[in-house]
């Protein structure tokens, strides 16, 4: 009888082999009712409580760890939380029958892990950057449509599949099932709030004033994470023609400013 240790391994595998590409990837990932947002006036509320929560407590306590915390340890802490995501996305990606990926995921787990002792990206700087690999994907890639789009207290924008998504990441993460055993009650809610920090600061540092004199901040925010949700469901590679039409109705990326062009002789 063939070992036991061996049988998950070709079970992901089988279910890898069964996950949808193409078409079928495109009918799901970003469906037209999240697009349509029938809980938007609850969403609403929940997005403004948020941002007052937001901008009232984690911004100060951001800023203050900012101007505490030199640039470099920041930059260690960092990397230490999104190396330790990296086994999250090796599952996934077996899931989902990427194999190249979960190769990628592997070897920054063993180049980081051993060279960066889990506070360095080394592997990134040899040309191997994280590919993220996520339940809420792999359950696109096997046909789950996303569901309504829904906007949750802390974790901000989502749709019903995602959220779900993430909270079988959270539970069945192997760094955490780590910290769980080595760290103490009190030591794993200081952890946790190390990473809410690591978290609202890397917002800052990515753009967010994406926001920052919107006329309804509420439909930016939902479009522009509706485009990136999709960008990262196809891993970077879009479609040519989508399936759905629905898609042209949002907002393209803003263009550049055309240069200016001389009169010609004859204006």
């Amino acid at each position: 009888m063939p070992d036991a240790r061996f049988l998950l391994p070709l079970a992901l595998l089988a279910l890898g082999a069964c996950a949808h590409g193409g078409e079928k990837l495109d009918r799901v990932a970003i469906t037209q009712r999240a697009v349509d947002d029938p809980w938007e006036t609850t969403n609403r509320r929940i997005y403004s409580f948020s941002m007052k929560v937001d901008r009232n407590v984690l911004v100060p306590i951001t800023e203050g760890y900012r101007t505490v915390v030199p640039e470099a340890p920041r930059r260690g802490i960092s990397n230490f939380y999104n190396n330790a995501q990296e086994p999250t996305h090796l599952a996934n990606a077996v899931l989902q029958g990427k194999g190249k990926s979960a190769f990628r995921a592997l070897d920054r787990i063993l180049v980081n892990g051993v060279l960066g002792l889990g506070v360095a990206d080394h592997a990134t700087d040899m040309g191997l950057p994280a590919e993220e690999h996520d339940f809420g994907q792999t359950m696109a890639v096997w046909g789950v449509p996303s569901g309504p789009y829904v906007f949750t207290p802390l974790l901000g924008p989502n749709t019903v599949r995602d959220g779900i998504g993430f909270l079988v990441d959270f539970i069945f993460d192997p760094a955490d099932l780590v910290k769980t055993r080595l760290l103490s009650r009190e030591e794993r809610y200081i952890a946790l709030g190390f990473r809410v920090l690591d978290t609202r600061s890397s917002l800052r540092d990515q753009g967010e004033q994406l926001l920052v004199g919107a006329a309804d901040p509420y439909a930016t925010a939902r479009s522009a994470w509706l485009q990136l949700r999709r960008y990262q469901i196809f891993d970077g590679v879009l479609p040519d023609e989508p399936e759905d039409e629905f898609l042209d109705d949002l907002p393209p990326p803003p263009a550049e400013p055309a240069a200016e062009q001389s009169p010609g002789p004859d204006e």
